[in-house]
Parts: structure tokens; sequence; C-alpha cells
């Protein structure tokens, strides 16, 4: 008789389960509303880009490294369509390959940044004005 208890353990794998109920009740929450969190997130994206355009227009400066480089390089609004568009492409291939009871946490992971930064924008300008 043997006491190896290497041999007596499985050598099957187990996945982690994915965050828990909170974040199975957010994505389910997310998921419901969606459609509406997609609407949301391109009216920041769109506020994000108007408010960004203006501010530089008005003298601000961009504090993303990252988008002043590419703004530098290529001007204010080809650099927002390319990033923000990088962004929303980025976001669609995780809601296709995502699984179904979590898509919503796609546009909510857009919608949430955007309105932050359209915040963070309008009272930038305000005071610049």
């Amino acid at each position: 008789m043997s006491t190896d208890t290497a041999r007596s353990q499985s050598t099957e794998t187990t996945w982690p389960t994915l965050g828990g109920t909170r974040l199975d009740a957010l994505a389910t929450g997310t998921t419901t509303h969606a459609s509406v969190l997609w609407i949301v997130a391109m009216t920041a994206l769109v506020a994000d880009g108007a408010l960004t355009v203006y501010g530089i227009r008005l003298g601000l400066t961009e504090v993303n490294p990252v988008a002043a480089g590419l703004i530098a390089d290529v001007g204010i609004v080809p650099a927002l369509a390319i990033l923000k568009g990088g962004a929303v492409a980025v976001a669609v291939i995780g809601w296709v390959v995502m699984p179904a009871d979590y898509r919503g946490l796609v546009p909510a992971g857009l919608a949430l940044p955007w309105a932050v930064a359209s915040v963070v924008n309008v009272v930038a300008v305000g005071l610049a004005l």
C-alpha cells in the first residue's frame, strides 16, 4: 500500500468562477439595459469628442499623452476619429465574443469613462470661457 497522495488527487482542471454574485447581478442589470447603455455610450462619445475639439480650439490641452501625440501628428478630428473608432471596434468585438449574460458590461465599459470625460471637459471648457 502506498501513501502517495499525489496519485489520488484529480488532475482535472477547474476554472474559477467569474466574479461571484455581485458581478453576476451587475452583468444581469447591464445586459437587461444594454440598448440604453449603447445609446448612452455613443452620446457620451460624441459629447466627449465635441467638447475636446472645442476645448482645444479654446487653447486647452489634451491631458491624455497618447491622444495628445496623435492630435499633434494628424490633427484633432482625425485623431479623435481613430481613437474613438478603435475603442468602438474593440467593444463590438468584445460584444460578439463575450458570453451573452455579460454583454451589457461592454457598453457600460464605454459609457462610464466617456461620461466622466465629458463632465471633466464641461468643467474645463466652462472655466476657460
